[in-house]
């Protein structure tokens, strides 16, 4: 009766997952509109990762044999989280689509004869628990291989990703890379929560029920987070956005945006480049620019009247930093004058902070002590006794 009811459980339990993950990617695939490619491949990881929880009322209800037609499934939920990754600052083709999904396809074949030579073999009906044959380890190795080669590639779209935010804003604040790392780490947990499970269900079959119901329980979840921070946080896309509408100026430019990048490109360009730079400068020492707490690059360009292409060309390439970086220094540097100053001894650190550009207390701690080697509070002291 215990075990009827665990069934029972395991049974309604999945289904409300089921028809939850389904809602849920289809609020992401419709909202919001103008972020359409990042929406489809945010939906269609929720919308493949909540099929494979059919899984165990398969298991349960069919057999073992129909459990393996979604383990081709799993690999469109792996390469589409990594899709989605790479859309937050690029857009996706179909035809990328179409490359990473095609080991699925390529596994249909596979998970077939794997059935077929596993119940021919062991006279394998309804139920198989597997790890009898060298087939299942193979099996699972390359599964192992396939979700580490994504792993790798997670993190390097997530360094690619914060590249481009250094090299565009002075402040990391809502552009995606905390959302990046949660859903990487979030992930890895699924697949380590889903891997012992199994390891678990395998040397004590009896407790499989309660295995799976655990299993479902942190993958539902995941996807409910994924699915409202997705949803309610427009700003994820923020560098998406402004990168093609940098893309479309620079096509509305014509020819002279293209001789423009091609010269910035040229060793010819070094003066022009060189006098970008001095504008920089300028800017930041004469104007304050960097106190701006949502400096970018392309507000920089609109302010000293240059492409932004141009701007980042002269940053990287003559300053030698990120803007990011040369931002942060500059506020630091006007952070330092503050504090050894006792004209601004009625301002406090959050304010003296404020003052400098940055935009929270924990970013211009953090900031300050990896330029200066010690915190402001630290720093103050030290100008304090020196006078």
């Amino acid at each position: 009766m215990d075990f009827l009811s665990q069934e029972n459980s395991l049974i309604i339990i999945t289904l409300f997952g089921i028809v939850q993950g389904i809602v849920l990617s289809l609020l992401v695939f419709f909202y919001p509109e103008r972020d359409k490619n990042s929406n489809t491949l945010l939906a269609v990881f929720i919308f493949t990762a909540t099929i494979i929880l059919l899984a165990p009322i398969l298991q349960h209800l069919l057999g073992w044999r129909f459990v393996w037609i979604f383990h081709c499934i799993k690999f469109i939920t792996i390469s589409s989280l990594y899709l989605y990754i790479r859309s937050l600052s690029v857009h996706i083709s179909r035809v990328r689509v179409l490359k990473h999904f095609s080991f699925a396809i390529l596994y249909i074949p596979i998970a077939i004869h794997y059935v077929h030579y596993i119940g021919n073999k062991y006279n394998v009906k309804f139920a198989y628990e597997g790890g009898k044959d060298p087939y299942d380890t193979i099996i699972a190795l390359s599964n192992l291989v396939y979700i580490a080669f994504y792993f790798a590639l997670y993190f390097k779209a997530y360094r690619e990703h914060q590249s481009i935010v250094f090299s565009n804003f002075s402040s990391l604040h809502k552009l995606g890379l905390k959302w990046i790392r949660q859903l990487i780490f979030g992930f890895m947990i699924i697949v380590f929560v889903s891997y012992a499970l199994f390891a678990y269900i395998l040397s004590a079959p009896e407790f499989s029920t309660m295995a799976c119901l655990l299993s479902m329980s942190v993958i539902s979840t995941f996807l409910y987070v994924v699915t409202i921070k997705g949803k309610i946080s427009p700003e994820i896309y923020k560098l998406r956005t402004l990168l093609a509408a940098q893309m479309e100026n620079n096509a509305s430019g014509g020819k002279a945006v293209s001789a423009s990048k091609k010269q910035a490109e040229d060793i010819e360009s070094i003066s022009l480049l060189e006098d970008l730079a001095d504008q920089v400068r300028s800017a930041m020492e004469k104007d304050g620019f960097y106190r701006n707490e949502n400096a970018s690059v392309k507000e920089l360009a609109e302010a000293i009247n240059a492409q932004p292409y141009l701007v980042s060309q002269s940053i990287n390439k003559i300053l030698g930093k990120s803007f990011f970086e040369i931002v942060n220094e500059y506020r630091v540097q006007h952070a330092k004058k503050l504090l050894a100053d006792p004209e601004f001894n009625h301002l406090s650190l959050v304010g003296i902070g404020f003052e400098s550009g940055f935009n929270s207390k924990t970013t211009f701690n953090t900031t300050f002590k990896k330029i200066t080697g010690q915190t402001p509070s630290e720093f103050k002291r030290t100008a304090v006794r020196d006078l």
